[in-house]
């Protein structure tokens, strides 16, 4: 199905993005609602602790998932033969064993855990010393297994830039294992009802992607010529996903060895608050601003430059004022959504919020890998895993949990010399914008100091 139009490219591509980013709006805020509404119920049928232990299962997951990264996604997207039948039946079977890898990884962590557990060779407090922690990271991986299983069709229809029918199949995954989690919570209060829905919430998305979506059926194929392309593409997204999985994860991977389950949790349910909104930044710069900053490198790169600030000012005004919102009014937000236990997540959440002041950048990831150049996304996810490690070990021992946490929010700092040099390369640097957009903190701390007023009045 081709999606241009030969009298009006341009005009195509912007109702098609519109399109996307309405849809994908509507999925993030939808999941977002039933999410922060779950999360809140669930916190008073859990205690602090399953949501610490949990945090660091999932973690260990994403960590092995994010080291077994290929690019299968964003190869089909970027590459003029994306759309060939071989290239995507070879890119599934990668899929596949991909997911069975990942699976047989945490299996080998799972053991190293129960082995370190037996030595005692973690802090009989810290949440990698929990007994339940090594069958839990077992069981939550194989959710790799089944995701592996996933239709390429959906990456075929994301390439197109028509969301709709994945973002619904994603809003039903979500709110069918939420309710799962909830009955499963209220009936046996075990930390693992989480498993039981993110196993569910993978089988119910991978079954919809074969049953629901248009398109060929997936076969078993091994093409040579896809195999190569892959490999060049994907060499570079390796290394990167081995740096982002430290940069992006690497928060509870620190604070699992050095805080309590209580206080994971605490920070858990802050930093599901704050990635409320990367979450949704990061739906629409991979699955809306990626394949249409493709289209446009591929067809007309002159104009690169200017659809990317365009795509960039309202995210950087957006990401700016919730900054400075969240600032002011984190912990009268967690009083006033969760119960006396969770208070001590507010400050947290106030120190979380500064590194909305950098999320904003993550943009520029996706332009650089729409341009063909994955190794400055790989060279950007370097030097913040390194910042990331170089700092949050230093503030937490000068200032304890609560320095760790801002040398979590704002390692970042450190890339922007960098980015700003690759954006030179290419003509991306926009001075005016840069310094424009920092004015809606002290609107959106104004709009924080008012609401804390108001909820403590």
């Amino acid at each position: 199905m081709k999606y241009s139009s030969p009298h009006n490219p341009r005009a195509s591509l912007k109702r098609r993005f519109a399109k996307a980013a309405s849809w994908v709006l509507i999925g993030q805020f939808t999941g977002n609602l039933f999410r922060l509404g779950g999360n809140l119920i669930l916190a008073r049928l859990m205690a602090p602790d399953a949501f610490g232990i949990m945090a660091v299962a999932g973690v260990i997951h994403v960590i092995v998932a994010l080291l077994a990264d290929i690019g299968l996604r964003q190869a089909v997207i970027q590459s003029p033969n994306g759309e060939r039948h071989s290239f995507l039946d070879t890119a599934w079977t990668l899929q596949i064993l991909r997911g069975l890898l990942i699976w047989a990884a945490c299996i080998i962590a799972s053991l190293g855990l129960r082995v370190a557990e037996a030595w005692t060779l973690f802090s009989p407090n810290s949440v990698y010393a929990n007994s339940i922690l090594p069958a839990m990271v077992f069981a939550v991986s194989f959710s790799a297994v089944i995701n592996g299983f996933q239709s390429m069709k959906g990456v075929s229809a994301n390439r197109a830039i028509d969301l709709k029918h994945i973002t619904i199949i994603e809003m039903i995954a979500q709110i069918s294992s939420l309710c799962l989690a909830i009955g499963l919570s209220w009936l046996t209060g075990s930390v693992w009802s989480f498993v039981a829905s993110g196993l569910f919430s993978s089988l119910t998305s991978t079954t919809l992607s074969h049953a629901w979506l248009k398109g060929r059926r997936d076969r078993i194929a091994w093409d040579r010529e896809a195999l190569s392309e892959f490999a060049r593409f994907g060499r570079w997204v390796f290394v990167s996903s081995l740096f982002y999985v430290l940069a992006t994860n690497g928060d509870r991977l620190l604070l699992g060895a050095w805080a309590t389950p209580a206080m994971l949790g605490y920070y858990s349910i802050a930093f599901a608050l704050t990635n409320v909104f990367d979450s949704v930044a990061a739906r629409l710069f991979g699955s809306v601003s990626m394949p249409a900053l493709s289209e446009i490198a591929r067809s007309e790169p002159q104009r690169l430059p200017r659809l990317f600030w365009r795509m960039r000012a309202p995210f950087d005004v957006v990401f700016i004022a919730l900054a400075g919102f969240l600032f002011a009014a984190g912990p009268s937000i967690v009083a006033f959504l969760y119960d006396a236990r969770y208070s001590s997540a507010g400050s947290v959440l106030s120190l979380l919020s500064l590194g909305l002041l950098f999320s904003r950048y993550n943009i520029v990831i996706y332009v650089y890998l729409a341009l063909g150049f994955p190794k400055y996304q790989s060279i950007v996810n370097a030097v913040r895993a390194a910042s990331l490690f170089l700092l949050v070990p230093m503030l937490y021992s000068f200032f304890g949990f609560n320095g760790a946490v801002l040398g979590v929010a704002c390692h970042p700092l450190l890339t922007l010399p960098l980015i700003f040099w690759f954006n030179s390369k290419h003509g991306l640097n926009n001075l005016f914008l840069e310094v424009s957009v920092l004015a809606a903190w002290p609107i959106g701390w104004g709009f924080g100091y008012c609401l804390t007023n108001l909820l403590q009045a």
